[in-house]
C-alpha cells in the first residue's frame, strides 16, 4: 500500500502549479491515440496501480503520481520521470484498475511520444539498430536461427523445413537463439512430429515478429515490415494455421498485425497449448504415468492480454499422476516474471529481483517443478531460481509434456 505522504503529494501538485509549465495539447493527442485513453482523466487517485505494479520499487516516481501529472498537463515532469522506461508492460495495473484504465498501453504510448521529443534511449537505439541489420534480437545470421535443430534425432523421410505444409511453427528469436531455451522448440517440434502434424518452420526467412519496435517506442506502425514480411513467407507454404510457442509473438500477431496491416490476417494463429489440448484428446499422443507436483505461472501476454488461461492447466490435468497446485496469484492476477517490456534490456537488476518474488510465491506452495507457457519466462524465472538456489525445478509445459510421451512398448520418447 502506499502511504500517506506519498497520496497526499499526489493529490496536493496543483500547490506547485505556479512553477510548473504545462500542455494540455500533450495530455488530450497522447491519450487520444490510446483505445479509452480518455479514462485516464477520471482517475481517483486510488493507487491500485502503485499497489499492483511490480516494477514501482525501481521507478523515479510512483505509477499513481505519474497518472496525476499526466492529469495536470506536467509534459516535463512527466518525461523526466520516465516511469514507462520501467514498466514491465505485464498490465496488471490495468486488470485491476476500478476505472477500467487502460495504463499498460498508455505507458507503452509514453514510450513513443519520448521517443519523439527526445529520441531513443541509448540501449533502445542498440536493439533498433541490430533489428535494422539482422531481423532478429541478437544480432545473429539467418542461418543461426536453425542451430536449435542440430541434435534432434529424426526419421530419415522427416523434415522441419518444407516448401509446403498446412502449420507453419513460428519459433520466435528467443527460442532459436537462445542456448538456454532451445528445449522448448525441440520438445514442441518431438510431439508434433509423434502427432503426424503437418508442419514447417520458416528457418531462415522468419523474422522477429517485431515488438522490440513497438516496446522501444517506435509505435506499431513500425512493425508494418515484420508483419508483411512474416505473412508472407507463411502463406507462401500454404499454410491455415500458425502455431507459436511464444506469447508474446502470440500478442503481436493476434493483437498488432490486423491493425498494420489493415485486416484478417487469413491464417488462424493459436498457442501451443490450446493446438495440443485436441491432439492429446483425440489420442494422438499418449503419456507414462509419473507422480508430480507442479505449478504453473501465467505469462502476462497469454494469461491477460490473449486470455489463454485454462488450456495450460487442461494439459497438465492431461498427465496421469501429475497433480497442480495454484499459486496465490494466478490467471489474469499473475504476478510478472519481469522478462517483459524490454525490462531485461534497460535494467537487469529490477528484472532479477521481480523474477526472484515470484519464485518465492512458486516456493509457498512446496510443488517440485515450476511450470510457465514462456520461454522469456521460462529464462527469468530460471535464472533467478538459480540465484537463489531454490529447490525447484522450472520448466517450460512443453519440455515437461515432451518428457513424459509413451513411446510403443512402454518406453519414453
Amino acid at each position: 500500500m502506499l502511504n500517506r505522504q506519498e497520496g497526499d503529494e499526489a493529490m496536493n501538485s496543483t500547490k506547485q502549479l505556479d512553477e510548473k509549465s504545462f500542455d494540455f495539447g500533450f495530455l488530450e493527442e497522447m491519450l487520444a491515440s490510446v483505445p479509452d485513453g480518455a479514462k485516464l482523466k477520471t482517475c481517483i487517485q486510488c493507487g491500485s496501480c502503485s499497489g499492483s505494479c511490480p516494477a514501482a520499487e525501481g521507478m523515479e516516481v510512483t505509477p499513481r503520481r505519474l497518472w496525476r501529472l499526466v492529469q495536470l498537463g506536467m509534459e516535463k515532469e512527466v518525461m523526466e520521470a520516465q516511469n514507462f522506461w520501467q514498466c514491465a508492460t505485464c498490465a496488471l495495473c490495468e486488470i485491476r484498475c476500478p476505472r477500467g484504465i487502460p495504463l499498460s498501453q498508455i505507458m507503452t504510448k509514453l514510450r513513443e511520444y519520448y521517443t519523439v521529443k527526445e529520441g531513443p534511449l541509448a540501449a533502445m537505439g542498440q536493439i533498433m539498430s541490430i533489428l535494422d541489420k539482422a531481423r532478429n534480437i541478437t544480432g545473429d545470421e539467418a542461418k543461426n536461427r536453425l542451430l536449435w535443430t542440430g541434435n534432434l534425432v529424426m526419421k530419415p523421410n522427416e523434415s522441419l523445413v518444407k516448401d509446403k505444409a498446412s502449420v507453419v511453427y513460428f519459433t520466435g528469436c528467443v527460442s532459436s537463439l537462445f542456448p538456454q531455451v532451445y528445449k522448448i522448440p525441440q520438445a514442441m517440434t518431438q510431439v508434433l512430429l509423434k502427432a503426424g502434424v503437418d508442419f514447417t518452420l520458416l528457418g531462415e526467412e522468419e523474422w522477429c515478429c517485431g515488438y522490440p519496435m513497438l516496446g522501444a517506442g517506435q509505435g506499431e506502425k513500425a512493425l508494418a515490415e515484420y508483419a508483411n514480411h512474416n505473412l508472407k513467407a507463411i502463406k507462401q507454404k500454404g499454410a491455415k494455421t500458425v502455431l507459436i510457442s511464444c506469447p508474446t509473438c502470440l500478442y503481436v500477431f493476434e493483437k498488432v498485425y490486423p491493425k498494420v496491416l489493415g485486416g484478417d490476417l487469413g491464417v488462424k494463429v493459436q498457442h501451443y497449448s490450446e493446438y495440443l489440448v485436441d491432439l492429446i484428446k483425440n489420442g494422438k499422443i499418449e503419456f507414462k504415468t509419473d507422480e508430480a507436483a507442479v505449478t504453473y505461472h501465467d505469462p502476462c501476454d497469454l494469461g491477460r492480454k490473449s486470455h489463454i488461461t485454462e488450456e495450460p492447466r487442461e494439459l497438465i490435468q492431461l498427465l496421469p499422476g501429475v497433480k497442480l497446485i495454484e499459486m496465490r496469484f494466478n490467471r489474469d492476477q499473475s504476478k510478472c516474471c519481469g522478462g517483459g517490456g524490454n525490462l531485461e534490456m534497460l535494467n537487469a537488476g529490477l528484472s532479477n529481483e521481480i523474477a526472484q518474488k515470484r519464485v518465492t510465491e512458486a516456493l509457498e506452495t512446496s510443488a517440485q517443478y515450476f511450470l510457465t507457457t514462456c520461454q522469456q519466462c521460462k529464462r527469468t524465472l530460471q535464472n533467478a531460481a538459480r540465484k537463489m538456489r531454490a529447490r525447484i525445478k522450472v520448466y517450460d509445459l512443453m519440455e515437461f509434456i515432451a518428457e513424459r510421451i509413451e513411446e510403443p512398448g512402454g518406453g519414453q520418447a
